[in-house]
């Protein structure tokens, strides 16, 4: 049985993501996480800073590695993964800079890139938690439709859906083709997953993520039987399961 805490509005539901976060923070110091840097976990990563401004928890003894990165944007483009991230999270938490591994778009070597992630990930024990959004097409980072569940990680080609709802990131028009990501086999391997979405347009998506048997078509799907998944909704997302359930 999938565990989902529902709450009643956005705000309440980041308050209640951060503080999942923050309790596992304590339990498990000086481990890796992987965040996601869409709209709906921005609430939750300020919800964090705010509670580290009240000395209640450390994030700087922490170790971050990116989810993912639209290729071909840097930090200069605002919407990139990397500023988004950095302005709203990394830098108002004050983390070290050798505590972060992320992609950069700009860095026409993904390969290497791809690598750089698998050796930080691996030195620093594995992912231990992940907060995953899920996408309108139910991606996790850019683990796309169709994406096998053995995939580590690396450069992918975007769905029509993801290039299409990505554009709303961005204060200019880019051509977004393909993404470079942490993959489902690597996601999978963490110790707790937490999936968030809020709105009802998020409601189909995440009935299907849940309530349906997993299939490659909603990547999301794959996790739904992870021993670590906590899965947070405000009510409009959760709107079906509760019909359904």
């Amino acid at each position: 049985m999938v565990n989902v805490t529902v709450s009643a509005d956005y705000d309440e539901l980041s308050l209640a993501v951060a503080q999942h976060i923050a309790s596992f923070i304590e339990k498990h110091p000086g481990t890796l996480l992987c965040f996601a840097a869409g709209d709906t976990p921005l609430g939750a990563l300020r919800k964090l800073v705010a509670l580290q401004a009240e000395h209640r928890i450390d994030l700087a003894s922490m170790y971050y590695v990116g989810l993912d990165e639209w290729v071909g944007l840097g930090y200069g483009d605002v919407g990139s993964c990397k500023q988004v991230m950095h302005d709203n999270f990394y830098g108002p938490a004050n983390i070290p800079a050798d505590h972060i591994s992320v992609f950069d778009g700009l860095n026409s070597d993904t390969g290497r890139q791809t690598t750089n992630a698998f050796a930080f990930i691996e030195k620093h024990g594995g992912i231990a938690f992940a907060m995953l959004g899920v996408g309108m097409n139910g991606h996790l980072g850019f683990n796309e439709p169709g994406t096998p569940p053995d995939f580590p990680g690396g450069i992918v080609a975007l769905d029509e859906t993801t290039r299409t709802v990505g554009k709303k990131y961005f204060n200019k028009s880019f051509r977004l083709d393909s993404g470079i990501t942490i993959g489902i086999k690597t996601l999978i391997a963490a110790r707790e997953i937490l999936l968030i979405a809020n709105g009802d347009k998020k409601a189909m998506i995440i009935h299907q993520a849940l309530a349906e048997q997993p299939t490659v078509s909603v990547p999301a799907s794959l996790v739904q039987k992870h021993p670590g998944l906590h899965v947070f909704l405000d009510a409009g997302a959760a709107v079906l399961l509760r019909k359904n359930g």
